[in-house]
């Protein structure tokens, strides 16, 4: 869907019934926790369901979980940058050390200051939001038809996931409608492309190897500087 057809998309009365009560499920959500956060890996998905939860609770903490990786992998911080520039988000940066790459994060600590980025167990949150859609795949299907939208997890917490019913054509349409920054990897390959902030693990070798290819093929310069740091990766490629 380009641009132009998204535009129309969005002047059609299901989409703009699909928003309104989307948005109506938000604001009842927000009426039923104290705390939450929206966890946010500003990808297509995340940033309609960002700007969605923005118009009732502006001041709502927005968790976004990076990598050592992340800065090669997409143009993340430009993105970031429109939504502290126009939203000025409660941005919280929660680094995620896996074992395998704990070495290479011991090894950057002295140039980068992680300090200030909060453990995502950190923080007395009741309830957070997240972006997935059942259309994804068939485990979230099963996963959002058996426990819902408004899903009380193991740890107590309550998972609120307000997209689940939304197909691509309804974000690409709330996108383009609202203006939203999107990943640059978008661009290159659709809103259909599933996007990472960080390193699937090794284990997972199909969705690595195609995060890798499509990393050394769009940008060369960010798939070196990432093999520079990690140079065991260059055996999956």
């Amino acid at each position: 869907m380009d641009q132009r057809t998204a535009l129309l998309y969005a002047k059609l009365k299901p989409f703009k019934a699909l928003v309104n009560k989307t948005s109506g499920f938000i604001r009842w959500a927000l009426e039923q926790v104290e705390n939450p956060y929206v966890a946010c890996s500003f990808g297509k998905d995340s940033a309609v369901m960002l700007h969605l939860v923005l118009q009732y609770k502006p001041e709502i903490p927005v968790r976004f979980s990076e990598q050592i990786v992340t800065k090669y992998l997409d143009d993340y911080e430009t993105v970031i940058k429109w939504w502290r520039i126009n939203f000025n988000i409660n941005l919280q940066r929660v680094y995620v050390l896996r074992k395998e790459i704990k070495s290479e994060v011991e090894k950057a600590s002295s140039e980068d200051d992680f300090s200030q980025r909060k453990s995502l167990d950190k923080g007395n949150w009741d309830s957070f939001f997240v972006g997935i859609r059942a259309e994804e795949s068939v485990g979230r299907r099963i996963n959002l038809k058996k426990n819902g939208m408004f899903a009380k997890q193991k740890n107590g917490r309550i998972k609120i996931s307000p997209l689940a019913w939304w197909k691509t054509e309804d974000i690409i349409a709330y996108t383009y409608k609202n203006h939203l920054p999107i990943l640059s990897r978008y661009n290159k390959f659709g809103f259909n492309d599933r996007t990472t902030a960080g390193l699937p693990p090794k284990w997972v070798y199909n969705v690595l190897e195609d995060t890798l290819l499509k990393l050394r093929n769009t940008d060369p310069s960010a798939y070196n500087n990432l093999l520079l740091t990690f140079e065991d990766l260059k055996y999956y490629v």
